[in-house]
């Protein structure tokens, strides 16, 4: 069963890059770039919020992808759903979007940080409901022809005491 979660931090853009892609959480195989490459992604981002002059205001949004401790997937797989569901995005197109699969807890979860600047023209990024939405319907018919699990509506993962995904993150919104 996969999940996806919208993630509200007040953590910087940098603060959470690096946070993604530590190494003992995630391995080089498990990192991936949509429209950037994950050594650079940093500058890569930070130009393009300069090239358009949009530097203020929310500079990402963070999404997690996250199966259940249960679920009989590999990382690998993990990962590749997820580059997936990031390619097939709409919302997302002209974005830079690092993807970045974390190994380092009982069950296997992948974190998407989206500039939040579009290269191709400069516009911010717009995210509903809707499109939150969309992801999850297509993150459940990626699990349905994988043989895994869906959620059921409103229910969710048992709730990790203590856990934090990012200093100072709250959970926003759940499958």
């Amino acid at each position: 069963m996969a999940v996806i979660k919208a993630v509200s931090s007040k953590a910087g853009i940098g603060q959470a890059l690096d946070y993604v892609t530590k190494e003992e959480k995630t391995e080089d195989k498990l990192v991936s770039g949509l429209h950037c490459e994950p050594d650079t992604v940093k500058d890569e981002m930070q130009a393009t919020k300069e090239l358009w002059g949009k530097t203020g205001g929310r500079t990402y949004k963070h999404f997690v992808h996250s199966y259940h401790e249960d679920e009989h997937i590999t990382p690998e797989q993990a990962h590749k759903n997820a580059i997936e569901l990031a390619k097939g995005t709409e919302a997302w197109k002209g974005h830079e979007v690092l993807i970045a699969t974390h190994i380092d807890r009982g069950h296997i979860h992948t974190h998407f940080i989206v500039n939040s600047v579009n290269f191709e023209d400069g516009h911010k990024l717009q995210w509903s409901k809707a499109d939150l939405q969309n992801l999850k319907d297509r993150c459940n018919e990626q699990s349905r022809q994988q043989g895994l699990h869906v959620p059921e509506k409103g229910k969710t993962f048992p709730e990790r005491k203590g856990k934090k995904l990012l200093r100072g993150t709250k959970k926003h919104t759940t499958s």
